[in-house]
């Protein structure tokens, strides 16, 4: 058997089958790039992974094995990734996560089928990448003449980086999933992450005035409950889903319209949700930069929209289902103007999938005390968790939730599910208000989120073949938003529109004629003038006047 097997070994090394696996290998790439442009530099790295490994080992069948099989274990790792949050792999987040203890924490927990996958690819690539090296010969070349193959490899890299295409963003290998390459890619960003901020590109070209960073405090100043719907969107948008009239019902405004929102992360990414809501700007400005933005920006935005409502009194208050450090985003919501964060520990809840009523039941606690204590008007931005993945196991109890087929698919219709007992929480926690909205009275905005990867199949079924994710104003990106007031008049004018993420919060201070601001105003304007589109402004340098203003009176620091 032992003979049989070194036979075998053997086999691999020999230069035929070196071939196979190079034409295999090369296969593989253009399976996982869908596309040549990028290929080339992707081979180009692998070729440089190979020489220093025979640089070092001599070996140099073991080196071009060991260089596709990195090369391809980085690739996987991408499809992955791509496939639950429509992002390609970045260097970036190996800092961004890797170093986050709550963020490992919390993905190992949720995705340990997964994680387990992983760790048992790994160990079997390399037990035979050890075997394969136990019986590759090292050859007899001196190092000078090694280091001078590494060193012959190197230009190509360069050469075959892919030029900027002027008409495409930077951004582009990680929104269309060129997995093979976007890792490898993303290491020409190396010398950004602390320094130069990606919307800068935006500010740099025009010579504005400053913007003037005084507050208007009015003379209305009504509670504001902000809802964020983890991985929400209306239902009705996918006939594949036969949901409940009531659940259906349940995502519409006070005047009973459903009004759509368009956000700028797919499948997971809430924390750039929140981060446009709250700030008034565009996240897919920052561009590959995107994900990382409340690491990137804590302490460096200043007239947000929590902000400007503290200056005029208000109490501000978020309600977070995670741990405050995750993602940074409780450190970035302290620095934007958010006074108390009560996170998971806090609570007394798990980073996991459940019930919304915890989180409800506590923002009800802050609200009834500060009303009985304070006169202060109040902002509590509440965030939720029940229908975030994964799918693959049942939480919601028969008797929350009727047993029925929702969908033919088994992710899609535990997804289901949980939107339907969520929409029980969230429409009871909104009822309350509307029962006691308080001596101000009270404004509530509740909003989706990304889709979830239960509604992924069906968001490529209605594109049929159409550009997903570079596209901002497609299904993929498409959510809700619904206003009430309980109390306290809202004018719905604003929202007449299907807006982009980052003009919401600026929507709902005209609407409910809340504390506003120079800044708050301008993006009002904006709204009007781009038709409710923020990145993809037909006026994109109305767009970029303002940031610039914003830059020029220190309410945002790129660098």
């Amino acid at each position: 058997m032992r003979g049989i097997f070194a036979k075998a070994v053997r086999l691999i090394l020999h230069p035929v089958c070196l071939l196979m696996a190079a034409a295999l290998f090369f296969a593989l790439v253009r399976y996982l790039d869908t596309r040549w442009r990028f290929m080339p530099y992707t081979f180009s790295i692998t070729l440089v992974i190979a020489a220093a490994l025979f640089l070092v080992s001599r070996r140099y069948a073991f080196s071009l094995y060991a260089a596709g099989s990195v090369v391809v274990l980085i690739a996987l790792a991408s499809l992955v990734k791509y496939d639950l949050k429509g992002f390609a792999l970045h260097y970036y987040d190996l800092i961004f996560t890797g170093a986050d203890k709550s963020a490992v924490s919390f993905l190992a927990s949720n995705y340990t089928g997964i994680l387990i996958s992983a760790i048992c690819i790994l160990l079997a690539v390399i037990a035979c990448l050890a075997l394969i090296f136990a019986f590759d010969s090292p050859l007899r070349l001196k190092v000078r003449w090694r280091a001078a193959g590494l060193a012959a490899v190197l230009p190509l890299t360069y050469l075959t980086f892919p030029p900027a295409v002027a008409d495409q963003p930077a951004y582009l290998p990680y929104i269309s999933g060129y997995n093979a390459s976007s890792f490898f890619i993303s290491l020409a960003d190396i010398r950004y992450p602390f320094g130069r901020i990606e919307l800068s590109n935006h500010v740099e070209a025009a010579e504005m005035r400053a913007m003037d960073a005084s507050v208007d405090c009015g003379t209305k100043r009504p509670d504001v409950v902000l809802v964020l719907s983890e991985s929400q969107t209306d239902l009705a948008n996918f006939p594949q889903i036969n949901a409940p009239a009531e659940t259906l019902a349940s995502f519409r405004s006070q005047d009973g319209v459903v009004r759509p929102l368009y956000v700028e992360t797919y499948g997971g990414g809430t924390w750039v949700t929140n981060f446009a809501v709250m700030t008034g700007l565009s996240a897919t400005d920052f561009g590959w930069q995107s994900s990382y933005v409340t690491q990137l920006m804590v302490d460096k935005i200043k007239g947000s929209f929590p902000e400007t409502l503290a200056k005029c009194g208000y109490r501000t208050v978020t309600v977070m289902p995670m741990e405050y450090n995750f993602v940074n985003e409780g450190p970035f919501l302290t620095s934007i103007g958010f006074q108390d964060i009560y996170d998971m520990k806090a609570i007394g809840t798990k980073a996991e999938a459940e019930d919304d009523r915890p989180y409800f039941d506590f923002a009800r606690k802050i609200i009834a005390e500060e009303r009985a204590k304070d006169d202060r008007p109040l902002l509590i931005a509440i965030q939720t968790m029940m229908t975030h993945g994964p799918y693959d196991k049942p939480i919601v109890p028969s008797s929350l939730v009727t047993e029925a087929k929702y969908s033919d698919d088994a992710k899609a219709n535990e997804y289901v599910r949980r939107v339907i007992a969520a929409r029980k929480e969230v429409a009871s926690f909104i009822d309350s208000l509307r029962v006691s909205p308080g001596s101000r009275g009270t404004v509530v905005m509740e909003y989706g989120d990304h889709q979830s990867e239960a509604t992924r199949p069906f968001v490529e079924e209605s594109l049929a073949g159409e550009p997903m994710l570079s596209d901002f104003r497609s299904i993929a990106y498409r959510t809700f938003v619904s206003i009430h007031g309980f109390g306290t008049p809202v004018d719905m004018a604003p929202f007449a529109r299907p807006l982009d993420i980052g003009f919401l919060s600026s929507a709902l201070a005209e609407a409910a004629q809340l504390p506003s601001s120079p800044m708050i105003r301008d993006l009002q304007s904006l709204r009007k003038t781009c038709g409710g589109r923020y990145h993809t402004c037909p006026e994109r340098s109305l767009v970029d006047a303002h940031l610039s203003m914003r830059a020029n009176a220190g309410m945002l620091v790129l660098r």
